[in-house]
């Protein structure tokens, strides 16, 4: 599903912007390691993901793009945004964040369980 969103995120973002090399970022729970499992803490890392739009793709098309792009960052997750920052060294803006301007966050929620409030 996430992949899915992302795909018709970046197509919105393309139409709205005449754009076709989209960067989104995504938060990561950045909890890979299992000596942090045990660990209270704040560990959100943020994931630029590039999608590239060139050449009209077909939905499916660019579901393969973003998937291929999504799985190539996830499995670099642990590299710190700062550090990816410093690396590419962009020009700096004070009115905006670095990389990416759009957050995409795809939350999820464990079991089944429902809330009620009491009267």
């Amino acid at each position: 599903m996430f992949m899915t969103l992302l795909a018709a995120l970046t197509v919105l973002l393309s139409r709205y912007s005449g754009q076709e090399d989209i960067v989104v970022a995504s938060p990561v729970a950045n909890r890979e390691r299992s000596e942090l499992e045990g660990l209270i803490g704040f560990f959100v890392n943020t994931l630029p993901l590039r999608v590239d739009l060139e050449d009209d793709p077909s939905f499916r098309e660019l579901l393969a793009r973003v998937r291929e792009t999504s799985l190539g960052a996830f499995s670099n997750q642990d590299l710190p945004f700062e550090k990816l920052v410093e690396e590419l060294n962009p020009e700096a803006h004070l009115s905006y964040s670095p990389i990416a301007q759009i957050l995409f966050v795809l939350q999820t929620t464990v079991g089944e369980g429902s809330l009620e409030l009491q009267d």
